[in-house]
């Protein structure tokens, strides 16, 4: 059945959760191709846009969401929906303790090492596949060991437990440890730290290698331009260590 139907039967509810069955796009206006996040399949969302029961639906194709893992917000497009009602939300759907996650830090590293091989480049808002943005990339890496983190990076920065701001000592840094970038304090890029002062990121056209890549955060003799300048940005880093909760409102 169409979701618009599905919609229709339920009178729009805001408190019914929907999960996907197919990738879909996640805009940040009605209108308009501005892309701000991929909804990659069987992930939650619920209706939080009002009044739909009046509007006229020859004219509107988007609708504006909820999405369950990360509280995030944007329009989708109605026709390319493919959704099923999901009953029950439970905190079974996803890790919530630091012990669980920090298990899991060599398969969201392995995960991301193959995302690496693979033919990508950067974009904005992705995170369905093969091409990501920076934060797009980690938190699929996160969402695909069940480990719910925020979508954007400086929201991830506020989310991650602070372990120090650069420069510092880097020995303290573990697998899977989230590395924060900007200028003057103000995170505008992320990447995982790997190992041996190594990390993981995506970044874009300017200033970046236009996809995934492995970095340095180490002052080495062969470094480029481009290792350099990010090493130049280090804010801070911090760690994983639980799930975000839905019931939060993120833009």
């Amino acid at each position: 059945m169409e979701a618009l139907n599905l919609f229709k039967q339920t009178n729009f509810s805001n408190t019914i959760w929907w999960r996907v069955n197919n990738d879909i796009r996640g805009y940040k206006n009605e209108t308009g191709n501005e892309l701000v996040t991929e909804i990659i399949k069987n992930r939650l969302f619920r209706i939080i846009e009002t009044n739909l029961i009046q509007k006229n639906w020859h004219n509107k194709h988007r609708i504006f969401i909820q999405c369950f893992e990360d509280g995030y917000i944007c329009w989708v497009n109605i026709n390319d929906l493919v959704i099923e009602k999901y009953e029950t939300i439970t905190n079974r759907l996803f890790l919530n303790d630091e012990t669980s996650i920090q298990e899991q830090t060599p398969k969201i590293l392995d995960w991301i090492k193959k995302q690496f091989r693979k033919s990508n480049f950067y974009l904005w808002g992705g995170t369905a596949g093969p091409n990501y943005d920076c934060s797009g990339l980690i938190q699929t890496a996160f969402l695909k060991s069940n480990i719910f983190i925020p979508r954007d990076s400086f929201q991830m920065k506020k989310f991650c437990e602070h372990l120090f701001n650069f420069p510092e000592d880097i020995s303290v840094l573990k697998m899977g440890d989230i590395l924060f970038f900007g200028e003057n304090k103000k995170c505008n890029h992320v990447g995982i730290y790997y190992s041996k002062g190594k990390y993981f990121h995506s970044s874009g056209k300017d200033n970046g290698r236009n996809g995934i890549a492995l970095e340095s955060i180490l002052d080495l003799e062969d470094s480029d331009r481009i290792s350099r300048y990010y090493r130049s940005r280090l804010i801070s880093a911090g760690r994983v260590t639980r799930s975000y909760l839905w019931n939060k409102t993120i833009r």
